[in-house]
């Protein structure tokens, strides 16, 4: 028989992560994890958590609370476990063994979509995750609050598909621009992010080590006329110029600069190495970053990023990279049932159905 057809959907979904896999400093952190503990092993903690996070638990009593389903008890592999427990387990996670488990799946992800798109456009931005300063002190931000800030990079698949490739989280003071040199790390794909990133002389460096990029720069940026590029008729593109930045002629490369119109807003200058797309193509690549901030939304309104389990520094980091590691285990359904929904939808779906069998869960979006 095929296990699929009697494993439950919520196994499989767990079955992309393996630890057996991990390397041996990895292996060490778990064995030293479950030395302290009897029942709530690193792999049920990792796979409760996930659960947790997956299915908008909102709180670690919530989640003791959901454990009298005797099919969780079964997919996870354990009976009862009391608040404390739970509490200390999301400390104690190592988050450099999540950060390979991540890694780990992103491979999976990179073989399952090899080959669909020759040129890779990644999105860069990143977002904060406010909370109260008297709970988090030591997350300091502003006066009132405390705050810790994702930094990401997205690789863009295609229209509404896409899945964190790398992410670094800090303080929420810190400024966005001190993560883009970690960030920008594959020569020849083409880096999509916002002005909150200008910075002429890493724009030359970029250029320089063979990264191509595209992002916006302030209406008061002085440029210097190289040439004039003819642009389409009736288009939205208003001009289209290579040419310097800076005060002084010479203050950078060449770069060209395309300036397009929108209805009742002032004129987008966008700047770009891209020699070879044309404006529209490059207009729209940047319009692409809407999609990061669509990421953003669904971490925090579909799974439990609004909510934290714990009020430590660890507690909060781990959570984070837990997320990261839900979607690309989603990612990693959709992509092996070859399925044409979003991730969200087939979330819905997953989380009505997760403790069905796998093949009926399949079923739902082929039933033919």
């Amino acid at each position: 028989m095929d296990k699929y057809k009697t494993k439950m959907t919520i196994s499989k979904w767990f079955s992309f992560i393996n630890l057996e896999k991990l390397s041996g400093k990895s292996q060490k952190a778990i064995q030293s994890f479950d030395a302290y503990v009897k029942k709530l092993t690193f792999d049920r903690a990792l796979k409760l958590f996930l659960f947790a996070i997956n299915d908008e638990t909102n709180s670690l009593r919530h989640l003791d609370n959901q454990l009298v389903n005797p099919k969780l008890r079964k997919a996870i592999g354990v009976d009862e476990i009391s608040y404390s427990q739970l509490s200390r387990a999301i400390r104690a996670l190592d988050s450099s063994v999540l950060m390979e488990i991540f890694s780990q799946l992103l491979l999976l992800v990179h073989q399952q979509t090899e080959g669909q798109k020759n040129e890779k456009i990644y999105l860069i931005d990143s977002t904060t995750f406010s909370f109260s300063q008297h709970s988090y002190p030591w997350a300091k931000f502003r006066k009132t609050k405390s705050g810790v800030k994702l930094h990401l990079s997205v690789c863009l698949m295609e229209e509404g598909l896409l899945h964190p490739e790398q992410f670094e989280i800090s303080n929420a003071a810190e400024h966005d621009s001190e993560h883009l040199e970690i960030l920008v790390n594959k020569p020849k794909a083409t880096y999509v992010f916002d002005r909150g990133y200008l910075d002429f002389d890493r724009f030359d460096q970029m250029h320089s080590d063979g990264y191509f990029f595209v992002t916006r720069i302030k209406k008061n940026t002085i440029t210097h006329l190289l040439e004039e590029y003819e642009v389409e008729k009736d288009s939205d593109i208003v001009s289209d110029q290579l040419v310097t930045l800076g005060k002084d002629k010479g203050t950078t490369s060449p770069f060209r600069v395309i300036t397009i119109q929108r209805k009742g807003r002032a004129d987008l200058k966008l700047v770009t190495n891209k020699r070879t797309p044309k404006a529209k193509e490059i207009g729209k690549m940047y319009k692409s970053r809407w999609q990061i901030e669509l990421f953003f939304k669904h971490i925090k309104q579909h799974m439990t990023i609004k909510k934290y389990f714990s009020k430590s520094e660890d507690g909060v980091v781990n959570q984070i990279i837990l997320a990261m590691i839900v979607y690309l285990l989603t990612l990693l359904i959709k992509l092996k049932l070859e399925l044409k929904q979003t991730i969200f939808q087939i979330l819905r779906v997953f989380r009505s159905v997760q403790f069905e069998c796998y093949d009926y869960f399949g079923k739902i979006f082929d039933p033919g």
